[in-house]
């Protein structure tokens, strides 16, 4: 499953790439987030439960967030284990461009999905997959907007 999207985020781009490596804002952004710990500069562990359909799920994993051009552009793989549910892998690529105050942030998402997860339809995983990441630009938009600089 391959996802593309861009959002103008309020803020300067520092302040942007500062939220997005931290644990506590992802936590208060991200609705099925219900664990992320930082375990160095670049390595996170996290926990999310969510429903698809009639399975509800819970699948713990690891992010690594790997830096190519600084707060500019970055890399985010993520692997994650849900038990009966399934498996799921991914990476991400994301940009984030500074513009008139603001900080434009594009990304390029492909994730696999394995197990009785992957055997769901794709149009139900892809419209709780819209509906997550809605929830998490929405909240996150507020939260870098009442950040201090």
């Amino acid at each position: 499953m391959d996802i593309t999207g861009t959002h103008s985020v309020p803020g300067p781009r520092d302040r942007v790439f500062a939220a997005l490596c931290d644990p506590a804002v992802l936590m208060r952004c991200i609705p099925v987030l219900e664990e992320m710990e930082r375990l160095s500069a670049t390595d996170y562990a996290a926990r999310v439960r969510t429903t698809l359909g009639p399975m509800k799920a819970r699948f713990s994993g690891r992010l690594r967030l790997e830096p190519e051009d600084g707060a500019h552009r970055y890399r985010l793989v993520a692997q994650g284990n849900g038990g009966l549910a399934g498996a799921v892998k991914g990476e991400a690529f994301v940009m984030l461009e500074e513009e008139d105050g603001r900080t434009r942030l594009t990304y390029s998402l492909s994730v696999a999905l394995g197990g009785a997860v992957g055997r769901l339809a794709v149009k139900l995983v892809q419209a709780k997959t819209d509906r997550v990441l809605a929830g998490f630009f929405e909240r996150f938009a507020e939260e870098v907007d009442g950040r201090p600089e």
